[in-house]
């Protein structure tokens, strides 16, 4: 055989396996493994940029707070704050400490501002701790010539002096509605969707009493309301887990995206728990109490430290996502069954 044929095969051999390494580092197995990562990636975008995004600067717009004077003096504080950031604070005026003491039990403001003198500020910490500071350092800056008297009328306990374990109870029920709902689809995939749904009810109430018993006694972040923790965070599961199931019906286990993105990305960081929903940017400030986990920590907060004043309206949203989630569920089931029917038929 000549030089020049030894190179030629020489160059064919090294051309092929060059071509042979490139076609094993993008087989098919590998390929799988590439999208997999790149869609991970993604979903970790997703959910970091939208939780960084909604609570990165948390800022005050349209914050309720109070004055405690005549409609005048209100109007000229009002204008103070205003100047200094527009549109951040929503003014009600009282005529008494009484009354704004009693709109701030009630839900009604964030706290109260009476220029006295001495100027005090009336405030509930377990209402948003965040707020509470805020409003603190917002009305010194409107009296800095004297002392401004804090009184919390409502402060956090010592076994919940972060004011985060409503939050986190609902984060942890949000993630486990989402997958419970997944787990249940799974092992009930092929029975009537009337087991199926009694099942996440039947989870629902167990996980209620769970969380309550978890926030009351075993950890004792809570001191009573036992009863109604365990109604809201049944609640909180029914709302999303039923919408969850409808999604599955219609979709199979892939519904599961639906919630994951509904109520974990964009839910979740538009639920205030970490500030409170008026110090969210938009759009999250906008749809915070119109989903499931800004009502469950709306809810928990109101029931544990307020009496459940505040509260009806975020129940109310928790019903609303439980019932027209079953409804959902039970007509797509109805709906669908004569189409696989006169499928196989046909």
């Amino acid at each position: 055989m000549s030089s020049v044929e030894t190179g030629r095969n020489h160059r064919g051999d090294v051309a092929g396996g060059s071509n042979a390494a490139w076609k094993a580092v993008f087989s098919p197995a590998n390929r799988q493994l590439l999208l997999a990562v790149t869609g991970l990636l993604a979903v970790i975008f997703v959910f970091v940029g939208s939780n960084v995004a909604a609570n990165h600067d948390p800022k005050p717009h349209g914050l309720p707070v109070g004055i405690v004077g005549s409609p005048a003096a209100a109007a000229g504080i009002g204008s103070q704050l205003n100047r200094g950031a527009p549109s951040a604070f929503t003014i009600t005026t009282y005529a008494s400490p009484a009354a704004a003491r009693t709109a701030i039990m009630h839900r009604a403001v964030y706290g109260a501002f009476d220029p006295g003198p001495p100027p005090v500020l009336m405030v509930a910490g377990a209402a948003s701790r965040a707020v509470a500071t805020l409003l603190q350092q917002t009305f010194q800056a409107a009296a800095p010539d004297q002392r401004l008297v804090v009184r919390d009328l409502v402060p956090l306990p010592a076994s919940d002096s972060g004011g985060a374990a409503a939050f986190s109870a609902v984060l942890s029920l949000v993630v486990t509605g989402v997958m419970g709902a997944s787990v249940i689809y799974v092992v009930t995939r092929r029975r009537a969707l009337a087991v199926r749904l009694a099942a996440l009810i039947v989870a629902a109430v167990g996980g209620g009493a769970v969380t309550a018993l978890v926030t009351n006694v075993v950890v004792g972040a809570f001191s009573g309301q036992f009863l109604a923790i365990w109604g809201v965070a049944t609640l909180l599961v029914l709302a999303i887990s039923l919408p969850v199931a409808a999604c599955q019906v219609l979709l199979g286990l892939p519904g599961i995206a639906i919630g994951l993105v509904a109520f974990s990305v964009v839910g979740t960081p538009s639920s205030g728990g970490g500030t409170a929903p008026e110090l969210l940017p938009d759009p999250w400030r906008a749809i915070s109490q119109g989903l499931p986990p800004g009502a469950g920590v709306t809810a928990m907060r109101d029931v544990v430290y307020f009496h459940s004043y505040g509260a009806t309206g975020a129940l109310l949203t928790l019903g609303a996502y439980a019932v027209l989630g079953a409804i959902a569920a039970i007509t797509l089931s109805r709906y669908r069954r004569p189409a696989a029917t006169a499928t196989s038929a046909g």
